[in-house]
């Protein structure tokens, strides 16, 4: 994909504008007084609790314009029912609730069971784990929406929900198997607590609107301050990962900050780290200055900075991010604008970290972990293959069971599957997955087991077209054609936001208008590279035909057997269309 192009006008950015110069978005984080206050509206300036107290009740059916803003920042995404060919239903209002997960878990056995129970209680009936691994809650309608915040705050954590939407810092990745594997021990986990912590909101707003009693917002927000984003937060979302010496299943280049422990003779595992900043997948359809790019290296810094290097760096990004054009407010724009080089002056000089100058440590390929492991500290781990992330109601009796049966700790993983640890005895765990139905990963063909999708339609309102319910179906026709074990990576979202990350994958697809797709290839196992299009559209009933075609030819067409990746990423592109048998999506 070609760099973006350069804006044509300078940034707005808080050292050198007004309020009012901002967007919408700016003045509604402005005037919320950290996130208490809805300023406008119908209803004038009032709570957001006043809202959320309105929807459990039944007096309104969802919150309005400016409170769904807010409601971000809390985990929360308003969304509404879509029909036919995408159409919004009227009336059919509900909710996306995720969580706060920092590296995927521990989730100890009774907050899973919180979680489980909850699918039930307030959703609808399933667990969908994300990208980023996090869970989400489906269709919470209105009444249900506060319940199930208390029921979190109870049962996973105080602050279940805080901070994992918002433009403030997401849920901090880490590699599944930190702490998991018993050769290497660089203790990611803690760091990713630590920065999570670090860089959670600080105003009471969240425990007012959610936790406390009828009469706990009455008397305005308790504590409004928030000492490292300030009144207006970040320009947008801002994300966090810590790779692994054995896996970059985090993808740590589309990270906003990205650490890579340094790994060799004489070096403390865990003690150095790589530090690369501003990726980012997203991009706008028709808009120059838009584009996926892959973090840059900055340099080498010791432990005891990384949670600074990734403060510091939020702190740069408040300061100078875009504040008027939220499609171009990522830090990975604003790295680029300010100069790598100055940048990293910034974090020697301002901020104090020991920035070294080095020769970058290569990324491991993704490790999906399914199947048994042997464990740190002794047992083993065992990793199931979540196919799309979605946790259906029958799956769920299975591995609650086995958490329950087995007192099994729970840890999520970047390609939206699920690791069991902590496994005493592999063979009564697998017996128990065989005995509720759960389909072991040796039994699941390897492109499905590959392959991930974002939720898209018809819930997520920023979709225009299917990923997770369509992707399988695709699969289902590879797998009839003979190619179900082939190597590949597979990814693919509704929109060209990047949630799954196709655009690092082997082959990726996004969609395009209400029936289209881009289909990209050659990104690389180790997700290094991004990945060039292929087909600039193409149809929803080409696309099986497609993709049988882009397997086949990797199958066939590749002697020296070369990863997917690389061989999509050296194969001409006519010729491959050639081989496909399909020369463009008309």
């Amino acid at each position: 994909m070609a760099p973006p192009e350069t804006p044509a006008r300078p940034a707005v950015t808080l050292e050198n504008s007004s309020l009012d110069e901002m967007s919408k978005n700016e003045r509604i984080k402005a005037e919320s007084k950290g996130l208490y206050y809805v300023s406008g509206g119908k209803g004038g300036i009032h709570t957001f609790r006043d809202e959320i107290d309105a929807l459990e009740s039944g007096a309104r059916p969802t919150i309005g314009a400016e409170a769904k803003e807010l409601s971000k920042f809390h985990g929360i995404y308003k969304q509404q029912g879509r029909g036919e060919r995408g159409r919004r239903i009227a009336d059919d209002y509900f909710f996306m609730v995720r969580l706060k997960c920092p590296a995927g878990g521990a989730i100890r056995p009774a907050q899973w069971f919180a979680l489980d129970d909850a699918a039930d209680a307030f959703g609808d009936g399933t667990l969908r784990l994300t990208s980023r691994q996090s869970v989400q809650f489906h269709h919470v309608y209105g009444p249900k929406l506060a319940p199930l915040i208390r029921h979190l705050s109870r049962g996973y954590r105080r602050d279940g929900t805080l901070s994992a939407c918002g433009d403030v810092n997401r849920n901090v990745m880490t590699s599944p198997l930190d702490t998991l594997d018993p050769d290497c021990d660089v203790r990611g986990q803690e760091l990713a607590y630590d920065i999570a912590q670090e860089l959670a909101p600080r105003s009471s707003s969240y425990f007012q609107v959610w936790l406390s009693d009828a009469e706990g917002n009455k008397h305005g927000v308790v504590s409004p301050e928030e000492p490292l984003y300030g009144s207006q937060y970040l320009p947008r979302k801002f994300k966090i990962g810590i790779a692994h010496p054995k896996d970059n299943s985090i993808d740590v280049l589309t990270q906003d900050v990205g650490f890579v422990p340094v790994v060799g003779s004489g070096i403390v595992p865990g003690s150095v780290w790589d530090l690369h900043s501003g990726g980012g997948l997203g991009l706008t359809h028709h808009n120059e200055t838009t584009a996926p790019l892959l973090g840059l290296y900055l340099g080498r810094i010791p432990r005891e900075q990384v949670v600074e290097a990734s403060r510091a760096i939020a702190i740069l990004q408040k300061e100078h991010g875009e504040r008027k054009d939220r499609r171009l407010a990522r830090w990975k724009y604003t790295i680029r604008r300010l100069g790598v080089e100055a940048v990293k002056a910034s974090l020697r000089a301002r901020f104090g970290i020991d920035l070294e100058d080095a020769e970058q440590q290569p990324f491991a390929p993704i490790d999906l972990l399914h199947g048994w492991h042997p464990q740190r500290g002794g047992g083993g781990y065992y990793g199931l293959s979540i196919e799309g992330g979605r946790i259906g109601p029958e799956l769920r009796r299975g591995i609650r069971a086995a958490v329950a049966e087995l007192g099994l700790t729970v840890r999520l993983t970047p390609q939206q599957d699920l690791v069991l640890c902590d496994v005493a005895d592999r063979r009564a765990l697998e017996t128990l997955l065989e005995r509720h139905g759960v389909a072991l990963p040796e039994s699941i063909g390897r492109v499905r087991r590959n392959s991930m999708a974002c939720p898209a339609k018809p819930t997520c309102g920023l979709a225009m077209t299917e990923a997770e319910r369509i992707l399988p179906q695709w699969i289902d026709e590879i797998e009839q054609a003979g190619l179900g074990d082939v190597d590949v990576v597979i990814r693919m979202t509704g929109c060209p936001n990047g949630c799954a990350r196709p655009p690092t994958a082997e082959i990726g697809i996004f969609g395009y208008g209400k029936n289209d797709h881009v289909v990209l290839i050659g990104g690389s196992r180790e997700c290094s590279r991004l990945a060039h299009t292929l087909y600039e559209r193409i149809p929803t009933e080409r696309m099986a035909p497609v993709l049988v075609g882009i397997l086949r030819a990797i199958r066939d067409h590749n002697p020296e057997r070369l990863a997917a990746g690389d061989f999509l990423h050296q194969a001409d592109p006519a010729q491959l269309r050639a081989w496909i048998g399909i020369e463009d999506g008309g």
